[in-house]
């Protein structure tokens, strides 16, 4: 009994037709026109506005054209708002009728929204195990490259569509990880010194062309800053070497001062020495000592000159007679030296010597 009530409950009525019908009025019962006294008033407006036609207002009656303007317009209204009114009783059956109908359509699409969400779960598992597809191709093929270029930077939304196939995804993946190998081995072999920055330029975004162009502008900058450099460096020389110029200069004169002071100190000790030497030829012994050596060198007296004995020789008259050279006259200076008594015997072995004539001065 239990049995054929459960199979009595599980008994479905057939389902009710499925059929959209209008019942009143029929689709051949809608109103197919509007039927008003269209040529009643027409011709009623048409004769209102031939009325004004021709009118020529001035200023003085500018109150008369106000006041035409306004009976046009109170027409205008009238007329519309009948217009609205038959608008508004012909449109309510339809929007209670729009109003039942959607309360009906809304069963469909709450239904409709239930069986999209089990259709966007699969098919973002689809896109989800597409992703990982394409990472597992991405984690074969990049190496130590991770950290330069992280999946995120090769991976494009577009791959998850439908419309895109997953080997051409794979493929765009390892040509772009390809591409970044090649580029880093061009940045390593080109920018020497500068690469670590041109790759941290291209890391950030995978542009070669910025890479390089950084990688240049770092060497320029290099340039710069060593002419700069050099140039400073030429101006420290010339500075040093003004400033040692300057330096030898005043040692020069500040030798020549010395040598100065020192020829001037020297030329005082001199003459001090010479009034001290002075003071010995007033010694009486000092004084005979050095005369008796001068006088005991004259051996001619000072007036008087001794000629040597000559042989008597035959004279031709007709022999030219040579012009002997006339004899060069002495004269007498009378002067007197000072230093010691070794510089005066020397001064006069020296007179001897010469056969200069010497004698005290008296």
């Amino acid at each position: 009994m239990a049995e054929e009530m459960v199979r009595a409950e599980t008994v479905e009525a057939p389902p009710a037709k499925m059929e959209f019908r209008l019942i009143n009025p029929t689709e051949a019962g809608f109103l197919k026109h509007i039927e008003w006294n269209k040529e009643e008033l027409e011709a009623a407006v048409r004769a209102k506005v031939d009325s004004y036609k021709g009118i020529v207002y001035t200023e003085d009656t500018l109150k008369s054209a106000k006041a035409d303007r306004a009976e046009l317009n109170n027409l205008l209204k009238a007329i519309e708002d009948r217009r609205k009114k038959v608008k508004e009783i012909i449109n309510q059956p339809y929007a209670d009728f729009e109003k039942e109908l959607k309360s009906v359509t809304a069963l469909i699409k709450s239904q409709t929204e239930e069986i999209g969400k089990q259709i966007d779960s699969f098919e973002d598992r689809q896109r989800e195990e597409k992703k990982q597809k394409i990472q597992e191709a991405y984690d074969l093929a990049i190496g130590d490259l991770k950290e330069v270029l992280p999946f995120t930077k090769v991976f494009d939304p577009r791959y998850l569509n439908k419309t895109y196939k997953l080997n051409t995804a794979i493929s765009e993946v390892n040509a772009r990880i390809e591409k970044v190998k090649r580029d880093l081995e061009t940045i390593e072999s080109v920018c020497g010194k500068y690469a670590l920055n041109a790759k941290d330029v291209y890391v950030r975004t995978l542009d070669l062309s910025k890479a390089l162009a950084e990688e240049k502008r770092l060497k320029e900058l290099e340039e710069k800053l060593e002419a700069e450099r050099i140039r400073k460096e030429k101006e420290a020389e010339e500075r040093r070497k003004d400033e040692e110029q300057r330096r030898i200069e005043a040692e020069r004169l500040r030798k020549e001062e010395e040598e100065r002071r020192a020829e001037a100190a020297r030329a005082a000790e001199q003459a001090k020495a010479q009034q001290k030497e002075e003071i010995p030829w007033q010694d009486e012994a000092a004084v005979q000592e050095i005369a008796e050596a001068v006088t005991s060198g004259m051996s001619i007296p000072e007036t008087e000159q001794v000629q040597p004995a000559q042989e008597e020789q035959a004279v031709d008259p007709f022999e030219q007679k040579k012009q002997e050279p006339a004899p060069e006259k002495k004269v007498r200076a009378k002067f007197f030296a000072i230093g010691t008594r070794e510089q005066l015997k020397a001064l006069t072995q020296y007179m001897k010597d010469n056969g200069i004539k010497y004698g005290k001065v008296e």
